[in-house]
């Protein structure tokens, strides 16, 4: 009789889990494709009624020594089921499921999970490394898009960013998987003693190389990030000098280098001439192509309506819509035209559900941050950061590409095996 062989779980949940990674790469839609594999990994095991019993005690808040990461579980579920409540006084519906489709995430990470994990150091390491190598590769891809593109329009239009990033997606988001990348790449280097002096020249050419990558997307939020994160190292860096008054000072003295050199990198020299000279144009007639000024402009009328309405909000998918019509009434009729988004998740989630989803939201990210510094896990914790500057600027929680990357990779990691070993 003919039988298949028998399937390593673990080997094929981690091939899934790599291959989601990756993709983040090179298509937001692709990753739908790794959580359908993930859903279907998990629902293919005869151990499937025990697993649903472990996701009930795994999310309780009742353990004694698992209430961090039974709150964090029950904060993600509950700012998925406000979304859906908030459909009750939704006036665009079609937009409220929309957003509720995208939010799937919250949902379903969550139980796959903290149900099913075989992530460890090993496996983090080599995970991080294949993606730090595939935001390279993508980035090759990329540039050559663009080079095929407009080679005939000169290098100035073949290196600009939304040119570089037109063949995979916007640079904002783009960019956020090079920072990501790159921390780890740094904290890799920095802590682990005992590299090999192959994996210590990778490293070298891999840093550098997503440092230039970074400079070309020249994403505001991710260079903020960054800078924040080379602080962080800076501080680090000083960690011999015993005198804490000579720290300070050697520390302080090299913020203030650090800030100098950056401002005479021309890429950031022109973003920040660039954000200087929009915000002074953030009048009725700004426009989309005014990224500053129009998310100013923005900014300010969903304060007035959040004002309106700040309890429970105007109902899940009302966030755009309402503002168009605010931008309509005050005379933005450009920015109306073209669609103007809210371009901040904290506003966003704030005109949708009200008080309820910031505060859930909030809670989400200072939970998860508590958790994973008691947990001494730096990667997962400059997770936290790169999000929350991410969403100061952008609904990133609207976009796929924003979205998946956050709660596979939030999720991934507060459930992993030495993260519940801890608590439990």
């Amino acid at each position: 009789m003919f039988t298949f062989p028998q399937l390593n779980r673990v080997a094929v949940w981690y091939t899934i889990v790599v291959l989601t990674a990756v993709s983040f790469t090179w298509s937001q839609r692709l990753s739908s494709v790794g959580i359908i594999l993930l859903t279907a990994h998990w629902l293919c095991d005869k151990n499937l009624l025990q697993k649903l019993s472990s996701f009930s005690l795994q999310s309780s808040v009742f353990r004694p020594r698992s209430t961090v990461l039974g709150l964090i579980t029950l904060f993600l579920y509950s700012f998925f089921f406000v979304h859906i409540i908030a459909l009750l006084w939704s006036h665009h519906l079609a937009e409220g499921w929309q957003s509720i489709e995208v939010k799937l995430t919250f949902f379903i990470l969550p139980l796959l999970f903290s149900t099913e994990n075989y992530l460890d150091e090993g496996k983090t390491r080599h995970l991080f490394f294949i993606f730090s190598v595939s935001c390279c590769v993508s980035f090759v891809y990329s540039f050559l898009y663009s080079y095929h593109h407009y080679a005939a329009k000169g290098w100035d239009i073949i290196t600009q960013r939304m040119s570089l990033s037109e063949g995979v997606m916007h640079a904002g988001y783009y960019s956020n998987y090079f920072a990501y990348a790159l921390v780890w790449c740094m904290l890799t280097f920095i802590e682990n003693k005992q590299l090999s002096k192959a994996m210590r020249l990778t490293l070298w050419c891999l840093i550098p190389f997503l440092l230039i990558a970074l400079l070309l997307l020249i994403s505001k939020t991710a260079m903020l990030f960054v800078g924040c994160f080379t602080l962080y190292i800076l501080w680090l860096a000083t960690g011999r000098i015993k005198n804490e008054l000579i720290r300070m000072v050697v520390f302080i003295c090299s913020i203030l280098f650090f800030i100098g050199f950056c401002t005479q990198i021309p890429s950031i020299k022109k973003r920040i001439y660039e954000t200087s000279y929009e915000s002074k144009l953030a009048d009725k007639n700004v426009t989309l192509e005014n990224s500053t000024g129009s998310r100013m402009a923005a900014w300010q009328n969903e304060w007035l309506l959040i004002k309106e309405h700040w309890l429970i909000g105007y109902g899940t998918g009302e966030a755009n819509p309402q503002l168009k019509n605010k931008l309509i009434q005050e005379g933005y009729t450009k920015l109306a035209d073209d669609n103007m988004h809210t371009h901040n998740q904290v506003f966003h989630t704030w005109l949708n559900t009200g008080i309820t989803g910031v505060l859930l939201l909030f809670g989400i990210l200072v939970a998860s941050a508590f958790f994973f510094f008691k947990q001494k896990n730096k990667l997962a914790f400059w997770l936290i950061p790169l999000i929350f500057f991410n969403m100061l600027t952008d609904d990133m929680l609207e976009i796929q590409a924003g979205i998946v990357f956050f709660v596979f990779f939030l999720t991934l990691f507060l459930y992993e095996k030495k993260a519940v070993k801890a608590t439990s």
